[in-house]
């Protein structure tokens, strides 16, 4: 496209038309803030001042939306875009740019106006600064009639409260209740074990001190009997008692292994000194035999001593006769290499 046609065009963000619509939106957009920041402070100032006068704070009025132009050519959010909105303001007949431009200056105006006005409205019931003699006054005077509306009688509101919390207390569970607190005819857990504790000690003393049975005679075993009633019921003595079985039946197992390991090291002590002894005993006899004869036991002597002779003399024997030969073998060989 030309470069001369294109600040004709009217989506051109630098035309002289668009230009002024957004300068003309910011101020109005600027002055609707302003505005609404101005009503504000004001509304807050009279819910400030009506609170000082201990009267009732007026409601907070809501926002008042942008009032829509007559023309309804556009329709204005505070999330409306540049697209969203028509973006050619078109010519009425016989009208041209300039009287265009105008009449959508006024329009625009007007609506500012009439946000602005819609937006700074007082409220109706705001109380005068001036009393009827014309006197500033901060603070009206109170309205009598409003008081006597107003006022309780204290009495009747403490009856009321004292009502009120009787029936809260029927139906609400506290931490106090939990020990008994403040019930007729009941104590705290703790204070009812305390004095079952106490009577009890009371007894044993009484009975410790007394010593005798109940038709007054001396009864030395009484005190034996308290104890051992005592034990009985008395858990952590029961506990000890049990401990101490099991210490003593412990004690009683470890003596018994410890008996029975030296009774089985004296038997394999008697039994090595047994063995020791039948090993000494039959090498000093060598094959005597106290049922045998003295002829016989030195005949067998001696042929056993022939024997063992004859069987060295044979070994000795074949040695030497082994030695011949090989040595004649030698002698042999010698001759034949000396003939050749």
């Amino acid at each position: 496209m030309p470069l001369h046609l294109l600040g004709k065009k009217s989506w051109n963000v630098y035309n002289n038309d668009n230009v002024e619509r957004v300068r003309r939106d910011e101020a109005e957009a600027q002055a609707r803030e302003e505005a609404e920041e101005q009503r504000m402070q004001e509304e807050d100032a009279r819910r400030r001042i009506a609170i000082l006068r201990r009267e009732e704070p007026a409601p907070l009025r809501p926002v008042v939306e942008p009032v829509e132009s007559s023309t309804g050519w556009r329709e204005k959010k505070d999330d409306d875009t540049y697209y969203q909105r028509d973006r050619k303001r078109r010519r009425l007949r016989g009208e041209d740019d300039t009287e265009r431009d105008i009449r959508y200056a006024r329009q625009d105006t007007a609506t500012g106006e009439k946000a602005a006005k819609a937006l700074l409205k007082k409220a109706e019931k705001d109380a005068p600064l001036e009393d009827r003699a014309g006197h500033i006054q901060l603070f009206p005077a109170p309205d009598e009639v409003a008081i006597r509306k107003t006022e309780k009688n204290a009495e009747l509101e403490a009856e009321k409260e004292k009502k009120r919390k009787r029936e809260e207390d029927k139906i609400t569970m506290r931490f106090s209740n939990a020990a008994g607190y403040q019930n007729s005819g009941q104590k705290p857990w703790y204070a009812s074990s305390r004095d079952a504790s106490n009577d009890q000690a009371k007894d044993i003393v009484l009975a410790e001190a007394q010593g005798k049975d109940v038709w007054g005679n001396d009864d030395p075993l009484r005190k034996e009997r308290e104890k051992t009633r005592i034990s009985t019921n008395d858990p952590f003595a029961a506990m000890q008692q049990a401990q101490r079985q099991l210490k003593q039946s412990e004690k009683d197992k470890f003596t018994w292994e410890k008996k029975q390991q030296r009774e089985l090291e004296e038997l394999k002590k008697q039994q090595r000194k047994e063995k020791r002894r039948r090993d000494v005993d039959e090498d000093n006899l060598d094959g005597f035999s106290l049922d045998a004869p003295p002829e016989r036991r030195g005949s067998e002597r001696d042929r056993d001593h022939k024997h063992r002779h004859r069987h060295h003399h044979r070994r000795y024997h074949s040695r030497s006769r082994s030695r011949e030969r090989d040595r004649e073998r030698g002698h042999s060989s010698r001759r034949h290499r000396d003939r050749h």
